[in-house]
């Protein structure tokens, strides 16, 4: 370690006095000279045969400097100047470059959000090992489907899976109030969050009875949205808010992390209150989710 320290402030000292170097370099090429001559060769031969041994006096000196602490960035800002230089020659050339690099940049950024959230990042569920999406595919939709009477059979007889939950999409909505805003609404069953072991940071989930046709118009909203509009004000639950002009009752806030399988964002979630009557004559649009037993 000593030694490291004492190599480094040698450096530092011979970068602040190059000359220093040349008469470090000459004075090692000098003893060289003289074991030479004191092996028997004559003046000339031993200088000749010591910048042999020596690699060469201007190759030696390139090293040394090369040693430096900082010698890379000083060749970078070389670089850089150069490249600017070069680059305020030909505008035209420039611009194009700059473009194609923040196009390039732009895609890779946006491909490798993508294929995160997807390959590599862990679903911000419990249990996400366990979950799985089971629906029906068609080549002129563009994710699975499930039509509603079949997805109440398969509800209702299948045994491989200790849970079954269902969501139609997120749709634009609007926020109808002082503050008003554009935002994304997603319908779920009664059942979705807790399949997904999902809970809320405050309040809670939907009840039975509010996922029924003509029940209780509620609605849990995203962390985002309470920091946003409602600077994470506690005493939120229960209050009354405007969406596409109907009010709905706040029963709770869902975690910051939450996203939807589909990864849609989803700054309100409502209950789908569907009619189960009704969904079995075949009306198509829902997702089913699933947890294995």
């Amino acid at each position: 370690m000593i030694v490291e320290w004492l190599t480094r402030l040698r450096s530092l000292l011979l970068r602040r006095n190059p000359h220093a170097l040349d008469e470090e370099l000459q004075f090692h090429l000098e003893q060289s000279i003289e074991r030479n001559i004191a092996a028997g060769m004559t003046a000339a031969e031993a200088r000749r045969q010591a910048l042999i041994e020596f690699g060469g006096v201007e190759r030696t000196r390139e090293q040394c400097y090369e040693q430096r602490p900082g010698w890379w960035l000083g060749t970078v800002a070389q670089d850089v100047r150069y490249a600017l230089r070069g680059f305020r020659r030909n505008v035209v050339f420039t611009v194009a470059v700059i473009a194609t690099l923040a196009v390039g940049i732009g895609a890779t950024t946006a491909v490798f959000s993508v294929v995160d959230r997807i390959l590599f990042r862990a679903l911000p569920y419990a249990h996400d090992d366990r979950l799985v999406s089971v629906g029906l595919t068609a080549p002129i939709l563009p994710r699975e489907f499930m039509l509603g009477g079949s997805y109440y059979d398969w509800r209702d007889n299948q045994k491989a899976f200790e849970a079954f939950t269902s969501e139609t999409g997120a749709q634009s909505c609007d926020l109808t109030e002082r503050n008003p805003a554009r935002l994304s609404c997603a319908s779920v069953e009664q059942n979705f969050l807790p399949t997904l072991g999902v809970s809320p940071v405050l309040g809670r989930n939907f009840l039975p009875e509010e996922d029924r046709p003509n029940g209780p118009k509620v609605a849990l909203i995203s962390y985002g949205l309470w920091l946003s509009h409602y600077a994470l004000d506690r005493g939120i639950l229960n209050r009354l808010i405007d969406i596409d002009g109907k009010q709905v009752r706040l029963v709770g806030v869902l975690p910051r992390d939450f996203e939807m399988p589909t990864l849609e964002d989803a700054d309100v979630v409502v209950p789908q209150a569907l009619d189960e009557a009704e969904q079995r004559k075949a009306d198509p649009g829902r997702v089913m989710y699933a947890t294995d037993a």
